[in-house]
């Protein structure tokens, strides 16, 4: 029996916690009608399910919701696209998956771009994955930045600042300082927003060229000594501090 209006789970969430992606997107997946509930579509966003009694399917593949849910660290290599399917050539994350033998429901958070390397989380959490994206988390991340020339400290100044403009809007405030064994054109950075090439363009804006990018933290999780390619289960000490910088008000 359907869930009563006031009772229930939103389908959305239920969707998002099954590892169909955020709420946004799998809100287009119930406006396109390719989401069934007990053997019919629905269309109604707001619609309330009991993920007990219910069966639910996005595009015929039942949906349900894990009994424990499970994070990954990937190590990103270069020239590979952030998503499942390959774009332009370039190869995507879906060989890396099934190589690895890691179940259709696991979703990267966020991405990189095919130029970076480095660490990508993985979690068949909906909830987490969103949470983990939100700018209003909070959640540092951590990249090492080769440029193609020294870093002035005005140049440094900008750059932390939160006065770079990134279409028509500030960046928030950052922390930049020198690799301890590199030169003045390696630096660790460690920022809290994710926008599109954020890092890329900020280091434009102030006339310099990043030539390698490679992100060794997001939140509590290292990459550690993970080979390009690989995955490694994050044990429960792990998901517990990811859960817990990501609920934390900012």
């Amino acid at each position: 029996m359907t869930a009563p209006e006031s009772s229930g789970l939103r389908l959305n969430k239920f969707l998002a916690r099954a590892g169909f992606g955020s709420r946004r997107s799998v809100e287009d997946l119930i406006r396109a009608g390719k989401v069934e509930l007990n053997g019919e579509i629905v269309s109604d966003l707001g619609r309330r399910v009991d993920p007990e009694n219910d069966r639910i399917a996005v595009d015929g593949i039942p949906a349900s919701v894990p009994r424990d849910f499970r994070v990954y660290a990937f190590h990103k290599p270069l020239d590979v696209v952030s998503t499942l399917k390959a774009q332009g050539g370039q190869p995507s994350l879906l060989p890396y998956r099934l190589q690895s033998g890691i179940p259709d429901r696991f979703m990267p958070v966020g991405r990189l771009d095919s130029e970076s390397t480095g660490l990508l989380l993985w979690t068949d959490d909906g909830q987490l994955n969103q949470d983990l994206c939100q700018p209003a988390t909070g959640l540092w991340k951590t990249y090492e930045v080769d440029l193609n020339e020294d870093l002035t400290q005005a140049k440094v100044a900008q750059l932390v600042g939160g006065k770079i403009e990134i279409d028509g809007r500030r960046v928030k405030p950052c922390r930049l300082q020198l690799r301890p064994d590199g030169t003045t054109r390696q630096w660790v950075m460690q920022l809290h927003e994710g926008r599109r090439r954020q890092i890329r363009r900020m280091f434009r804006k102030v006339g310099t060229k990043v030539l390698r990018l490679h992100r060794t933290e997001v939140g509590p999780i290292a990459l550690g000594l993970l080979r390009p390619g690989d995955f490694r289960r994050l044990d429960n000490r792990e998901v517990a501090a990811l859960r817990q910088a990501v609920s934390q008000p900012k």
